[in-house]
């Protein structure tokens, strides 16, 4: 069910979900500059008051997820666009992500490292958000049923590629 936030209230709306959009953007922030944060934050609420007629009563945090996910592939498609030059004078590796600081384990690293994009991303909402499989269908545009399916098969490929890592 869609109700529109009123507009008085999506100041109360916008401080009570902005944490909840900052976690998620900082913890895939990367390639971009943590100093983009702020910016990405601020992008998703600007989509949230255009849109705020189609926020879905009950599941707004994973609606606000689903848009951080979208602002999030924007930006990162903006960065790769950049000249050559910009790309250039970057240094590689000077800003690590808080999923290179939570995957310290190399094997687990290793691991995620092998699984595809949609692989990693359903295991990440699952484990690290913490979003039901409910959740993470609203957050993915999937139907429950996909959704069980596609975290199923990840774990699989996920614990193949680690039964390997730790073989070696």
């Amino acid at each position: 069910m869609m109700v529109s936030v009123p507009v008085d209230d999506f100041y109360e709306f916008a401080h009570t979900h902005m944490p909840t959009i900052a976690n998620f953007a900082r913890r895939r922030l990367y390639p971009l500059n943590p100093e983009e944060l702020d910016d990405i934050v601020a992008d998703v609420l600007i989509v949230a008051w255009r849109k705020r007629d189609a926020i879905p009563v009950g599941a707004e945090a994973p609606w606000l997820i689903g848009v951080t996910r979208k602002v999030l592939a924007n930006a990162r498609r903006k960065k790769y666009r950049r000249s050559a030059y910009i790309q250039s004078q970057r240094a590689e590796g000077t800003h690590r992500s808080a999923e290179d600081r939570v995957l310290k384990d190399a094997a687990v690293e290793a691991s995620m490292a092998t699984l595809s994009f949609g692989d990693r991303e359903i295991l990440m909402l699952h484990y690290w958000d913490d979003l039901s499989i409910e959740q993470i269908a609203t957050t993915t545009g999937a139907t429950v049923n996909a959704a069980s399916v596609r975290l199923s098969r990840a774990r699989k490929r996920f614990r193949e590629a680690f039964a390997k890592f730790e073989e070696s």
